[in-house]
């Protein structure tokens, strides 16, 4: 399944969002922090990257067109 750049873009943003996520609950400043939310993050990151990189990018689809309106 081919996606739009802004489909694409989300998907990348999510990944961000968790590295975040996992970034701030490594390095917390009080107290200690959680390895199983730390690896459950890791995991989910990995899956990200992996979609993205299996994902094929729809270059002529124009910015907000779905699927049903490209041909």
């Amino acid at each position: 399944m081919s996606h739009s750049i802004e489909e694409y873009y989300r998907k990348i943003d999510v990944l961000h969002e968790r590295a975040i996520e996992l970034h701030r609950e490594r390095y917390k400043t009080v107290g200690g922090y959680d390895k199983n939310k730390c690896q459950q993050l890791i995991d989910d990151i990995k899956y990200l990257a992996n979609l993205i990189k299996a994902s094929e990018v729809d270059m002529e689809r124009e910015f907000g067109q779905n699927r049903t309106q490209h041909k």
